[in-house]
């Protein structure tokens, strides 16, 4: 080749994002088959961190060959070499997964795929044990992996926590909370239970404790959760001899929801808290201070339009609760990103809230009543164009996640009581999700990026910047192949001119000249992300690598809603499912024409659950700018969604216009492309039903429509099981090459 020629394939090969290295490898060709079976090709990431008590051990969950059974690793920061701790056995046995009958053996299959192994993984008090939760039961494990059983019982024991006196371990069983001395004896192994849901239930369940938190001097504050006002619901269950009917607790918007409240554990008595003088809708979180003397509790309303934060005194007179902070805004549009924490010397609140132009951190004095004629200001830690998604409080500080500097990443900040200018502490490019030692010194990282799938990393959070790797989960086999690297792209919206960002994932032998099949997809909101993936709620990473290699160019697009594009970039969407949303995806499709290596006549689109409501609503409203799509657990039907979607839809009573607007189904006559729905008929979060009501429409409406019905299948779809998720990409796949091929 000569000097000219090289020179321009090279500059195609930039332009394309990859290298000669790459080009000239013959790497191995993806399958679906081999992408989503065990051993996983990307290993198993470890997770559950948990540091020793004096911050020089971290103990985590990991099976370092690729399979799902998790079992309980240990390292010292100082060393960084993993040990396996435990070799615990899974509930399937060799000669299970060996057996005769091809059924009998593929259902083994997936009950392998589906054990995780360890659940729950804690410190105990004496530095050296750990005790861990195994499909159910408690265990202690000593270091030389010698475990002691301390439960079996036919009920599941979940969320263990020490006492920070270290005398008794709390967990929760039945919907009840229990105790056990740290240091069982023979006679001890019977667990008390601490609460009491022994009351007459219609569905178990209906009345338990959902979570509790210990205090620094061994009090308990327990959340308690109320269903029984709840509507009560069927889904068909067609697997069982007889066709049955599974009865659930299931809201729709505008209907009673699930009651909360919250209580302080003394001996075997609860004392329940009264916050004010009408109970919040939500409680969203509670938090004791360090010194035990107060706990914070984070409420709002059905609608997140107003929201409260209390100071709960608790002392020798008695129990006081004080309105500390209110926040009212009419445009709000979610609470699932608002947090509470607490200051390291119990001197400050902290808060996560958009009171101002994104997330940021504010500081307020415990002390003060937002009721008192001069409440003070909260004082504002964070600002500038970029947002805040986690806060851990260390002395003089927080350490925060945050998208500072690219809006795609999640890195690691140090942030001063003082508001100084923020300290970047994470190096890599990507996401990092942090879990910091009890002396402040080093974050455990679950970290990824578009070319490295999740690991353990540990982070210095003072002195010289320093990321070391802890694991390295990837097969061997990892390295055989070519994975695509996608890079991110900036257009404007064809609607109101609103920057607009994009993950685009070219073909690994792209080239400029010719005209290219795209796919926006998955759909849905905070999908332009650099972590291993994009998003993280369905495996579309082998799906997507699979595409590219397969000659299609992908693209997300951070839509109205997403986190971390700006305060009113996110409200985009209220009142409005399918509204701005679809138009920045048709935005998308617009960017991808000008590219001019896009074939417009073969642009497909796919997303699930939401992702499946903006899909449908795009071929239903926009008929002709796609060749084809894919809507997976599709919300067609808005008046039927989880009542937390009232943040954004308000009540159906008083919104029936908007509601009807924003349901794909009502929309149905304007389909003329090809459709295919795949859905779980287990799914209770996006009821199957829905789908079944969309397709005898469009059947009525004399449109051409595909379903795929996954009988085993919850709201998780391809991620039950994996010859599920095989099958189900496979149908996916199928179509896509079927219309856009």
């Amino acid at each position: 080749m000569n000097a000219i020629l090289r020179t321009l394939l090279a500059l195609k090969l930039l332009l394309a994002g990859i290298t000669f290295a790459q080009a000239e490898t013959a790497a191995q060709r993806l399958t679906i088959e081999r992408l989503y079976s065990l051993p996983n090709l990307i290993g198993t990431a470890p997770d559950n961190f948990a540091w020793s008590t004096d911050g020089q051990r971290l103990a985590f969950l990991w099976n370092d060959e690729g399979y799902p059974f998790r079992d309980v690793w240990v390292t010292s920061v100082e060393e960084l070499q993993p040990r396996r701790v435990t070799r615990l056995t899974g509930a399937v046995s060799a000669e299970d997964l060996s057996a005769e009958d091809p059924l009998e053996r593929a259902r083994a299959q997936e009950r392998f795929e589906l054990d995780r192994g360890v659940s729950d993984l804690v410190w105990h008090p004496d530095g050296r044990r750990l005790l861990v939760v195994l499909r159910g039961d408690l265990y202690l494990a000593d270091q030389s992996g010698t475990v002691q059983r301390l439960t079996e019982t036919e009920a599941a024991e979940s969320r263990p926590a020490y006492s920070a006196d270290g005398q008794t371990l709390a967990f929760l069983r039945e919907g009840d909370l229990w105790t056990l001395p740290a240091e069982p004896g023979a006679d001890d192994l019977v667990a008390t239970r601490r609460t009491s849901v022994a009351v007459e239930l219609e569905q178990p369940g209906d009345l338990r404790i959902a979570r509790f938190s210990w205090s620094k001097d061994g009090r308990l504050a327990v959340l308690e959760e109320d269903r029984r006002g709840v509507a009560l619901r069927g889904i068909p269950d067609y697997l069982t001899e007889e066709t049955s009917m599974r009865r659930i607790r299931r809201a729709y918007p505008g209907e009673p929801a699930v009651g909360q409240r919250l209580g302080l554990v003394e001996t075997d008595e609860v004392t329940w808290i009264d916050l004010d003088e009408k109970a919040p809708d939500k409680l969203l979180g509670f938090a004791w201070s360090p010194d035990g003397d107060q706990l914070a509790v984070d409420t709002c309303d059905h609608y997140a339009k107003d929201r409260r934060i209390y100071v709960v005194d608790v002392n020798s007179e008695g129990v006081r609760s004080r309105l500390a902070l209110r926040e009212q805004d009419d445009e709000n549009e979610t609470f699932y990103f608002w947090r509470i924490a607490w200051s390291t010397d119990s001197s400050a609140l902290y808060f996560l809230s958009d009171r101002d132009e994104d997330y940021h951190v504010y500081s307020l004095d415990p002390e003060a009543s937002a009721s008192s004629a001069s409440p003070g200001l909260p004082r504002r830690l964070t600002r500038g164009a970029w947002a805040v998604a986690e806060m851990h409080p260390v002395d003089g500080g927080l350490i925060v996640v945050g998208n500072r500097g690219n809006a795609e990443e999640r890195q690691l900040f140090y942030i001063s009581d003082n508001g100084d200018e923020p300290v970047r502490r994470s190096i890599r490019p990507g996401t990092h999700r942090p879990v910091i030692s009890p002396d402040g010194r080093y974050a455990a990282v679950h970290f990824s990026n578009d070319g490295t799938p999740p690991d353990l990393f540990l982070t210095a959070l003072s002195g010289d910047a320093e990321e070391r790797r802890v694991t390295r989960s990837p097969l061997d086999e990892f390295d055989n192949y070519n994975w695509v690297t996608p890079r991110y792209v900036s257009f404007s919206s064809h609607v109101d001119d609103t920057t607009l960002h994009g993950r685009l994932t070219l073909p690994p032998d792209f080239d400029p000249e010719r005209r290219y099949p795209a796919i926006l997809g998955s759909v849905y909101t905070d999908s332009v992300r650099n972590q291993w993936g994009g998003r993280t709620a369905h495996p579309t990473w082998g799906l997507d690598q699979y595409l590219v290699q397969e000659g299609y160019i992908l693209l997300n697009v951070d839509m109205r809603g997403s986190w971390g594009r700006g305060r009113d970039h996110r409200r985009g969407i209220r009142l409005d499912y399918g509204g701005l949303d679809i138009e920045d995806l048709e935005s998308g499709v617009r960017y991808l024409k000008s590219l001019g290596t896009v074939d417009g006549e073969r642009i497909g689109i796919w997303g699930s659950s939401y992702g499946g409501l903006m899909t449908a609503m795009s071929l239903f409203r926009k008929p002709g700018l796609y060749a084809a799509g894919v809507a997976g657990a599709p919300a067609t039907n808005v008046w039927h969604a989880l009542t937390g979607q009232m943040a954004v839809m308000m009540r159906p009573q008083d919104q029936a216009a908007e509601y009807a607007d924003s349901s794909p189904f009502v929309h149905a006559a304007g389909l003329e492309d090809p459709l295919m729905i795949i859905h779980g008929m287990r799914d209770w979060v996006v009821l199957f039903k829905d789908s079944l009501i969309l397709v005898q429409r469009l059947l009525l409406l004399d449109k051409d429509v595909d379903l795929v019905a996954l009988p085993n299948a919850g709201h998780g779809w391809d991620n039950e099981g994996l010859a599920q998720t095989r099958f189900a990409f496979r149908k996916l796949i199928e179509h896509f090459e079927r219309h856009l091929k």
